[in-house]
Order: structure tokens, then sequence, then C-alpha cells
């Protein structure tokens, strides 16, 4: 366990406290992905808190090297990748259903999903945003509040059908603006690689 940082250590740092609530920010936005990067590559609830713990525990001591404005979860998930590793070395007494070349293939697919589903949820959330009011009165309570068709026709003044063809017409503006910001984001992150 290391000493608290001398009064000289604090004044050389006087951003340490800052750097600490980014972190704490950061973390929590971020805990439920890697808890369930860390799930899909033990299968264990209890080892994978016991991870989270050892992973945060692990990037608060290399928060230093993180690049502010980069993917907290990417860098995070890398770390928590490693620490599995050592985890399942720890459980020699289990067998071991995968080998670490499969385990690494497993966590790089693993990572891939997991940064996906929170860019899908927030493309849903923007386009649900330009929904037309009348479009998203009744996506909202058709999916939100799980509301039967006939029962929103009745609360909206429309005919059963007419619920029906804007919930089509909804889903097809869904789908364009959510593949639109996909391509979008696919075409930025292939240009940054170059």
């Amino acid at each position: 366990m290391s000493n608290p940082p001398s009064k000289d250590e604090q004044a050389a740092s006087p951003n340490q406290g800052e750097r600490g609530e980014l972190f704490s920010q950061l973390l929590i936005a971020n805990r439920h992905r890697i808890y369930g990067f860390v799930y899909s590559l033990t299968h264990n609830h209890q080892g994978s808190e016991d991870l989270l713990q050892e992973v945060s525990m692990v990037l608060w001591r290399k928060f230093d090297q993180f690049e502010e404005g980069t993917d907290f979860a990417a860098w995070a998930m890398s770390i928590a990748r490693f620490c599995t590793l050592n985890w399942r070395r720890k459980q020699a007494r289990l067998p071991l259903s995968l080998e670490d070349s499969e385990l690494m293939a497993l966590a790089d697919e693993a990572a891939g999903v997991a940064c996906g589903v929170e860019d899908q949820r927030d493309d849903l959330v923007h386009c649900l945003g330009r929904l037309p009011q009348r479009c998203r009165q009744v996506v909202w309570a058709r999916y939100q509040k799980d509301s039967p068709v006939k029962e929103i026709a009745s609360q909206q003044r429309m005919s059963v059908r007419s619920i029906y063809f804007l919930l089509e017409k909804a889903h097809g503006l869904l789908l364009d603006c959510i593949k639109s910001r996909a391509e979008s984001r696919q075409k930025s992150s292939e240009g940054g690689t170059l």
C-alpha cells in the first residue's frame, strides 16, 4: 500500500483532483460496458465483480497514460483483457475451456460489440428526436409504454390502420437515420486511420 502524497507532491500536481474527478466520471459512465466485457470473458459473476475492482485499481494507477479525448472504454477494455488473462491463470484448479489465443480473439470481438451497442443506443436516441412529433408520440406509446395499438388509436383519435401506418413510417425513418449515422461513423473512422 502506498503512502499518501506529501504536501510538496500535492503542490506539484494541482490538477490531480481534476484528473481524479475525470477518472471517476469516465469509470462510472463506462462501468457497465467494462463489466459486460469482463463477464463475456469469464461467465462468472463473482469473478467478474472481483475483476472489475482489480481493473478499476489498475486503470487508476495507469490513468496518467490515458489520453484525454480518446475512447476511455476501449482503453479500459484493453487493460481488462490482461487482468482477465491473469485471473484465468490464477484459476488453475478449474479446467480452462479456451486457450489464451482464443480468449484474445473473443476479447477483441466482445470489445467491438460493447462499443457498437453504445453507438447504436446513441444513434437511436438521436434519430428518435428527429421523428415528427406525432410519430414520436406513437412510437413512445407503443414501445416505451407497451400500449396496445387499439388503445393508442383511441388516445390519438385515429384509426388502428393509421397508427400502423405511422409506426411503419417511423420504422423507415429510424432505419434510414441510423444507417446514415453508422455509415458516417464508419467513414470518419476509416478516414482517421489513414
